[in-house]
């Protein structure tokens, strides 16, 4: 049976930079992971406790929780393969697909 996905994606309110970073999430997840995802969005303005609980000191942020181990992912989540890479989905026909000018930066927990 494939993994199940548990994502929480941190954003500041309803910015062009948070609603580009869902958005891309949202199409990638649909793309590679249908109907093998849970996704939730923390507004940190609305939420505080839940992203210094998280240890998120930047925004975007998208977490990976299960599968383990915890991964994570800052920036817009506009470039591709780094986004691939966070979520552990690499595979040989991502060449980066950004613009280049990406800030995303992937770690495990």
């Amino acid at each position: 049976m494939a993994n199940r996905y548990e994502l929480e994606l941190f954003v500041v309110g309803h910015s062009a930079k948070a609603e580009r970073a869902e958005s891309n999430l949202r199409r990638l997840c649909e793309a590679r992971l249908a109907g093998r995802y849970d996704l939730r969005v923390t507004d940190v303005l609305e939420d505080a406790e839940a992203a210094e609980e998280a240890n998120i000191i930047a925004t975007p942020t998208l977490l990976r929780r299960a599968p383990l181990p915890v991964r994570m992912v800052v920036g817009d989540l506009s470039h591709r393969g780094a986004l691939l890479r966070g979520l552990g989905l690499e595979d040989s026909d991502s060449d980066g697909d950004g613009d280049g000018d990406s800030d995303e930066v992937c770690s495990d927990e």
